[in-house]
């Protein structure tokens, strides 16, 4: 038998339908203030599914689909919010059926991790507004030859695994480019058109390997995991040799 819980996920799914066809309805005044919510199908789950990919590389076109996928599931939330005035509490903690294990302080999290312009209007918006304020963890410090990265692979939480990862290629990239740039201002001429030809080799090359280190995973947020921690294995890599070969270019 399903739990109370459970069961009220689904009743609040039904009175969700209810309300989209409630809105087409409604005045029209209050229509220019939110466009309407879409069918609940074309939300979830694929909210869930693009912010894992988003959380594992910042980068990814998921980034942009989970946006809009969080705009609309906002919609949502406030036209079942007029359809059962005063349950802003119980509609803001419960996990929405059907849209994956992240509740909306989740959603809201990764929005501010992302950080656009589209993200930031989204966050402007009921009910991201009104959730208590994300605190971000500080960003990780630039690795160094004898500092290992924390084990993301060993977090059981498929949501905090990814943007653990996401975290570490983000600060790779990073590293990596900082020391490209050092690099390209500091060696010799003569040196200068090896390195060009090596990064430019380097990046040609990089996509193909971990596309191809990630495709035994089981599902898309565990193949996206291991092309990112592929990803930050080669950066970090390559970084370190390009350190090795050209010790002027270590930041002072």
């Amino acid at each position: 038998m399903p739990s109370i819980t459970n069961r009220n996920h689904l009743v609040a799914m039904a009175r969700i339908v209810a309300a989209l066809v409630w809105i087409a309805s409604a005045d029209p005044g209050a229509a220019q203030q939110y466009a309407p919510p879409p069918d609940a199908s074309l939300v979830c789950p694929a909210i869930d599914e693009d912010g894992m990919l988003c959380a594992a590389d910042f980068m990814s076109g998921n980034c942009v689909d989970f946006v809009t996928r969080a705009d609309q599931l906002g919609a949502l939330y406030r036209s079942e919010l007029k359809k059962l005035p005063g349950s802003e509490a119980s509609l803001k903690t419960t996990i929405w059926w059907g849209c994956g294990p992240g509740n909306l302080q989740n959603i809201k999290t990764l929005l501010v991790q992302i950080g656009t312009p589209s993200a930031l209007a989204v966050l402007q918006t009921e009910p991201y507004r009104s959730l208590p304020p994300v605190r971000l963890p500080a960003p990780p410090p630039p690795l160094t030859p004898s500092a290992a990265p924390p084990q993301c692979q060993d977090l059981t939480n498929a949501i905090e695994r990814n943007l653990c990862i996401g975290a570490q290629l983000q600060s790779a990239r990073a590293d990596h480019q900082r020391a490209f740039d050092r690099c390209k201002g500091l060696v010799i001429p003569g040196l200068r058109d090896d390195l060009l030809a090596a990064e430019a080799s380097f990046e040609a090359l990089l996509p193909g390997r971990c596309d191809a280190a990630a495709d035994g995973a089981d599902d898309k947020s565990l193949r996206n995991f291991s092309r990112s921690r592929c990803l930050v294995a080669a950066l970090t890599d390559n970084t370190r040799g390009m350190l090795d070969a050209h010790p002027e270019c270590a930041a002072p």
